[in-house]
C-alpha cells in the first residue's frame, strides 16, 4: 500500500479530514463486488502512529494487477430545504444565494418540462469550508427531509452518509454534520448489498438504501446511496463526483441521475472553491459562473484518455507540463525541464494538500526556506502567506497556467504553523495529486460529456450563471466577465 505524506498535529477545532473512500462494494447487491480503486485515508490532525503503512497519512491502494498509474501506455517523463434561482445577477459572492443568469453571457434556455421548473437548467449550492481541510455540501434526504452535510470529492464516485461519531476523529464535528435515519422517512427503501471500504487506519461499512434527495436546488425522486452502520476517523459522509455508472458502479450516481431526470443537460459541474479572502465556495451542476474567471475557459483533456485508464476506476487525471514560481517583484521561474515534461496528476477536492515528485517538492521548498520534520512533512514560515508571490502550474505546454497565490497555496494548520502546499508522493508512487492547495487558485469545470477539464485563473467579480452541456464542448464558447 502506497502512502502520501501529510499532516501531523492536532488542529484546535478540526481533527480530521475524510477524503474519498471507494474501495469495494456490492453495488447494491446487483452484481459482483467491484475491485478496489485508489483509496485515500482520512487526514488526522495528530501524529499518526506507524502501523507498517505510513506515519504520514494518505494511503492509496491499487486494483490487483494494476500499477500506481492507470493501465495503458505509460507517458514519457524526463528526469528532473431547496433554493430558488435568484433574479439578480449582481448579488455579492458571499450572499449565500444562488447567482442569477449572467448578463454578459446569454444563458441557454432549454424547454420547460415537468422536471425543469426554472428557465435555466443548472443547480447551485454554496459549500462550507472546514478550516481549509475539506468542503461540504448540504443534502436533504427523505420525507420529511433530514439534513446532512457531506464532503464533495472529485476523487470518488459514490454517496455515503452517517459516519459513526463516537469513533470519529471529532465527535463534535461529526454530530454537526447531521444524521439520516431511514426509518424516519416514509420514502426510504432498503436496496441491500454491502458497502465496505477500507482505507489506511480506518474503514466504513454499511448497506445501500434509496430515498428522495434534494441537492443544489434540485429534488431527485430516488437516489441510491450507502448508509454507514460502522466507521472510524471519518466525521462526515462523502458525495463522490467522479465517473460512476457504467464504469465503476452498476447503478446511477447523483450526477448521473441529474442528467437522466432532465435537471441538467450533461454530466458537467463547475467548482469555485475561492481564495483565502473570499470566504465563499460554490458548486454549480450543469452551469458555469461567468463572474469567477476572465476570458475563455481553456480545455485540458483528461489524460491519459478514458480508454487508457482502468475501467474500474476512471479518474480526472490531467497532464501538468510545468511547475514554477513567481516570487514577489520577480519574473516567473520554471523548475521543470523546458522540453517534453509530462506529469499526470489527479484533480481531487478530497485531498487537502497536493502531492508531487519529491525532487520538485524539494526545489519549491527551498524557495520558502522549508524545513522537513521527522515525518517528512515540509514546513514553512507562515509569514510567506502574506507575500504577493504565486506557485505556478502549467498545462498543455503552457497554454494554460494557473498561478496559485501563496496565501492559498501555503496551508495553515493553526496560527504559527504552516505546511507547504505540495508534499512528496510516496517513494516509487506516480499517484500525483492536485488537491485543494491548487484548486483554490483555479475555476474548474469537470466535463464528463467531452472528457475535459475546462479551467482558468479564479477571480471573484460577481455572480451570473450560463447553462452548459446542451451540445458537446459548448463550455468552450463561454467567456468570463472578470
Amino acid at each position: 500500500m502506497l502512502a502520501h505524506a501529510v499532516i501531523g498535529w492536532l488542529l484546535l477545532a478540526v481533527a480530521c479530514h475524510s477524503a474519498g473512500l471507494p474501495a469495494r462494494s456490492s453495488g447494491g447487491g446487483k452484481g459482483p463486488a467491484r475491485k478496489p480503486g485508489y483509496v485515500r485515508m482520512p487526514v488526522a490532525r495528530h501524529q499518526f502512529n506507524g502501523t507498517g503503512k505510513s506515519s504520514r497519512g494518505w494511503h492509496w491502494s491499487s486494483p490487483p494487477g494494476a500499477t500506481g498509474f492507470p493501465p495503458g501506455p505509460q507517458p514519457s517523463r524526463r528526469p528532473g430545504s431547496t433554493f430558488q434561482p435568484g433574479a439578480s445577477s449582481t448579488q455579492p459572492a458571499s450572499s449565500g444565494h444562488p447567482p442569477g443568469p449572467s448578463p454578459s453571457v446569454p444563458s441557454h434556455r432549454p424547454r420547460r418540462d415537468a422536471q425543469v421548473q426554472a428557465t435555466n437548467r443548472w443547480g447551485w449550492s454554496s459549500l462550507e469550508e472546514l478550516g481549509g481541510i475539506a468542503y461540504t455540501i448540504q443534502l436533504d434526504i427523505g420525507t420529511p427531509p433530514q439534513t446532512v452535510k457531506v464532503f464533495i470529492d472529485t476523487g470518488s464516485y459514490e454517496l455515503w452518509v452517517n459516519p459513526r461519531c463516537d469513533t470519529s476523529a471529532s465527535a463534535t464535528l461529526c454530530e454537526a454534520q447531521g444524521t439520516y435515519y431511514p426509518d424516519k422517512s416514509s420514502s426510504s427503501m432498503f436496496v441491500g448489498g454491502e458497502f465496505d471500504v477500507s482505507y489506511g487506519t480506518g474503514s466504513v461499512e454499511g448497506y445501500y438504501w434509496s430515498d428522495v434527495l434534494s441537492i443544489a436546488m434540485f429534488q431527485i425522486p430516488q437516489v441510491q446511496f450507502a448508509v454507514a452502520n460502522d466507521s472510524n476517523y471519518a466525521f462526515a459522509g462523502i458525495l463522490g463526483l467522479g465517473y460512476a455508472y457504467p464504469y465503476s458502479i452498476n447503478y446511477p450516481s447523483v450526477l448521473n441521475l441529474m442528467v437522466s431526470e432532465g435537471l441538467i443537460s450533461a454530466p458537467i459541474f463547475s467548482l469555485g472553491l475561492g481564495g483565502d479572502q473570499d470566504n465563499f465556495s460554490e458548486i454549480i451542476f450543469g452551469g458555469v459562473n461567468t463572474w469567477k474567471f476572465s476570458g475563455p475557459l481553456v480545455p485540458v483533456p483528461i489524460w491519459p484518455p478514458i480508454s487508457q485508464q482502468d475501467p474500474r476506476w476512471i479518474q480526472y487525471w490531467v497532464n501538468v507540463t510545468s511547475v514554477g514560481m513567481t516570487k514577489p517583484g520577480e519574473h516567473p521561474v520554471i523548475y521543470t525541464p523546458s522540453d517534453a515534461f509530462d506529469m499526470p496528476m489527479l484533480l481531487d477536492t478530497g485531498s487537502t494538500l497536493s502531492y508531487l515528485r519529491e525532487d520538485l517538492v524539494a526545489v519549491i521548498g527551498q524557495q520558502f526556506d522549508a524545513t522537513v520534520d521527522n515525518a517528512g512533512n515540509y514546513l514553512v514560515d507562515c509569514a510567506y502567506r502574506d507575500q504577493d508571490g504565486t506557485v505556478d502550474f502549467g498545462f498543455d505546454s503552457g497554454r494554460m497556467v494557473i498561478n496559485v497565490p501563496y496565501k492559498d497555496f501555503i496551508y495553515q494548520q493553526y496560527p504559527g504553523h504552516c505546511l507547504l502546499g505540495v508534499q512528496p508522493a510516496d517513494a516509487g508512487s506516480t499517484n500525483y495529486v492536485l488537491g485543494d492547495t491548487f484548486i483554490r487558485g483555479a475555476y474548474l469545470v469537470f466535463d464528463q460529456q467531452s472528457d475535459t477539464i475546462w479551467m482558468n485563473q479564479y477571480y471573484n467579480c460577481g455572480d451570473g450563471v450560463a447553462t452548459v452541456g446542451l451540445s458537446k464542448g459548448d463550455t468552450g464558447r463561454i467567456v468570463g466577465a472578470c
